[in-house]
Parts: C-alpha cells; sequence; structure tokens
C-alpha cells in the first residue's frame, strides 16, 4: 500500500471514530465544558442532537442552528431561549424560560402546547406553528410572520405588538386583547370584531 493510501486510510479512520463523539446525547458533565462566567450556553452550530434532563440554567441558552432534536424535560432557563432554525418537533409541558423565546425558523414544529412558562417575546416568525393553544397570554411581543397559521387562538392576550404579515390568518377572535400595536404587514384582514381590545394603532 502506497504512503498516500495510509494516510487516506487513517484519515477516513479519524472521521468515523470522531463524529459519535458529538451527535450524541450531551451529559452535565460535558455541558461543563460550555458554560461561560455569566451561565450562558451557546451550542450554536453544533451537532449535539439531546440535552441531559431537569437542566437548570442562570443564564441564555442559544441553540439556534444546532442539531438539537428535542428539549429536556424539567428545562428551566433563566435568560433566553434561542432555538432558531432547529429541528425540534415539540416543546416539553413545564418548560420555564425567564427571558423570551425565538423559534424562528423551526419549521418541524407545528403545534405549540399549553403548559410552557416564558417571561418575554415569543417569535414563530417563519415557523411551521399551525396551532397555538386558547388563553395564551404572551409576555411582550408575538410574532406568526410567515407561518402557516390560519387563525389566532380564543381569548389571546399580547402584552406587546402583534405581527401577522404573510401569515395565513384573515380573521381576528372577537376576544383578541392586544396592549400594544398590531401590524398586518399587508395581510387581508377586512373586518375588525369591535369587541376586540387594543391599546395601540392598527398598521396595514
Amino acid at each position: 500500500m502506497s504512503k498516500f493510501n495510509y494516510l487516506l486510510t487513517g484519515f477516513i479512520g479519524c472521521v468515523f471514530l470522531s463524529n459519535p463523539v458529538y451527535a450524541e446525547k450531551l451529559n452535565k458533565h460535558r455541558l461543563i465544558n460550555h458554560i461561560d462566567s455569566y451561565g450562558n450556553i451557546t451550542l450554536r452550530n453544533t451537532d449535539y442532537t439531546e440535552l441531559p434532563d431537569d437542566l437548570v440554567l442562570k443564564g441564555n441558552l442559544n441553540l439556534a442552528n444546532s442539531q438539537i432534536k428535542k428539549l429536556p424535560k424539567g428545562l428551566v432557563v433563566k435568560g433566553n431561549l434561542n432555538l432558531a432554525n432547529t429541528v425540534i418537533k415539540s416543546i416539553p409541558r413545564g418548560t420555564k424560560v425567564e427571558g423570551y423565546l425565538n423559534l424562528a425558523g423551526t419549521t418541524e414544529l407545528k403545534r405549540y402546547p399549553r403548559g410552557i412558562k416564558v417571561a418575554g417575546f415569543i417569535n414563530f416568525a417563519g415557523s411551521g406553528v399551525t396551532e397555538l393553544p386558547q388563553r395564551l397570554t404572551v409576555n411582550g411581543d408575538l410574532s406568526v410572520i410567515r407561518t402557516p397559521l390560519t387563525q389566532l387562538p380564543k381569548q389571546l392576550t399580547v402584552t406587546g405588538n402583534l405581527y401577522l404579515g404573510y401569515s395565513k390568518i384573515t380573521t381576528l377572535p372577537d376576544d383578541l386583547v392586544v396592549k400594544g400595536n398590531i401590524y398586518l404587514g399587508g395581510q387581508q384582514i377586512t373586518e375588525f370584531p369591535e369587541t376586540i381590545k387594543v391599546d395601540g394603532y392598527i398598521f396595514k
């Protein structure tokens, strides 16, 4: 065997041996290597697929563009949770986020369930969400821009602004409450129930 073939064989062997290290569940011991001095964890663009259960973080958790397939049970994030452009299909009930929740571009996520506590805004822009729970309260802005969502849930309360542009929504629930503005973004909504409560303005 030539020297080149030896080198090629060795290189291929290293590739196959190294890949499984990242394409697996990230345990709490290895997770320490990704925590900064402020308690933030950044796994952006990594190949990890799972996180340990009962994970409590003092800071932000950034999983954007990662290969994380599901969130752990009992997850508590005392900062922001960034899931942009991930392949996550669901969020476990009981998940707590004390900052904002960014789900932009999560096209595999179809249903946003009850039992998730988010203290800040929620961004669904460009996601695959088709269903939001009734009596949902968003503590900040809510964006459903460029989603296949066809209707907003009953008794929806948004304490910030509501962004609807390029979604499939054509009507508004009669018990909608928005503390800020509604931005239609060219959305074809022609009738506005007299019973909706909007503290700001409605911009076309």
